[in-house]
């Protein structure tokens, strides 16, 4: 799995462009295999205690979501760490990847609501905020039917937009009107597909209207020098001791993956 991927000059460009793209087969096999089964199985082990009685709210809806599964599962932990995957995101970014955080993406059969409209990096507290990458991994195939995910190409140069609430969203063209007239990208992925997008591009993924689970694991990089501006995140909050507000993210919870 720390092979090389063969990505082309070409595939870096259209990245930069459009904020995001499709990227096949990078990982397969028994490689995809343990991911799948490593993934699936943390999300089952953290998600044993839940009540299944107890109403969720707009935002768990969603998805059921765990985050930094790799510092709490050893088999998890070499898929997030991974060269292969850390050196793709390195050469879109163009500078070292550093992990910022992994997060499974499970949309449950049929009451997986859609995921808004949003950016991502408007919630995070990194300084600057404009090459952040995302691995968004399928599991299993991630299809119209139930909830893959769909990109507006260019929005990563929109930076002064509020982040959107999740949990109670605004209409998309109220949020940014300067979205209007662009026709959103739908990118339906096989297992082991997956897409990389920009942290400022908006995207979207619909409800889950399938039978089954859709499964997804995203990883999220940010340029080795991106520093920490101090606003209150779940990742940071535990470890906010360790960090320095100006300071880079340099400590073994933000690893460097590339080269």
């Amino acid at each position: 799995m720390n092979s090389a991927y063969p990505l082309t000059p070409e595939q870096i460009s259209t990245y930069r462009r459009d904020g995001f793209i499709k990227l096949e087969g990078v990982i397969t096999g028994d490689d995809l295999a343990a991911m799948r089964d490593a993934v699936a199985g943390a999300v089952q082990n953290e998600s044993a205690n839940d009540d299944p009685a107890r109403v969720k709210s707009s935002y768990e809806q969603i998805f059921i979501q765990k985050v930094n599964l790799w510092t709490r599962h050893d088999d998890v932990k070499p898929h997030v760490l991974s060269k292969r995957f850390g050196d793709i995101a390195a050469r879109l970014m163009g500078t070292r990847a550093r992990i910022w955080h992994d997060q499974a993406l499970f949309k449950e059969p049929h009451t997986g609501a859609k995921t808004p409209w949003h950016q991502d990096t408007p919630y995070w507290p990194h300084e600057p905020k404009i090459e952040q990458t995302t691995i968004w991994i399928a599991l299993r195939d991630a299809t119209v039917h139930n909830g893959c995910m769909s990109f507006i190409p260019g929005t990563h140069k929109l930076l002064d937009i509020e982040p959107v609430n999740l949990g109670n969203p605004q209409e998309l063209y109220d949020v940014a009107p300067q979205t209007k007239g662009i026709k959103p990208v739908t990118v339906e992925l096989k297992a082991g597909d997956c897409t990389f997008h920009n942290g400022m591009t908006f995207h979207y993924a619909g409800p889950n209207r399938s039978d089954g689970m859709r499964e997804a694991f995203a990883i999220i990089y940010m340029p080795e020098d991106t520093t920490y501006n101090g606003v209150a995140h779940v990742v940071t909050d535990p470890v906010k001791d360790t960090l320095t507000v100006g300071g880079k993210f340099d400590t073994p919870l933000f690893p460097i993956v590339s080269d």
